[in-house]
């Protein structure tokens, strides 16, 4: 199975400590909202995703998984 990609939005500004750890995704900040963009392996790390952005109290506005020929 490839990794799919997804596109995260997040409200405000994601704090430094979750930005190390997303090194391998693309993060821009369209005021007002973060959004991050790249491959995630499995549906696993999608949840893992999620669940980090909700234990740091910031508010997901939306997940998308793109088709494979789609270009952000």
């Amino acid at each position: 199975m490839t990794d799919a990609t997804y596109q995260v939005r997040v409200s405000g500004v994601l704090p430094d400590e979750l930005l190390d750890e997303l090194r391998d995704l693309t993060v821009s900040v369209e005021p007002p909202e973060t959004v991050l963009h790249g491959s995630l392996p499995d549906q696993s790390a999608v949840v893992g995703l999620i669940s980090r952005i909700h234990g740091l109290g910031l508010r997901l506005i939306e997940v998308r998984r793109l088709p494979a020929d789609e270009d952000v």
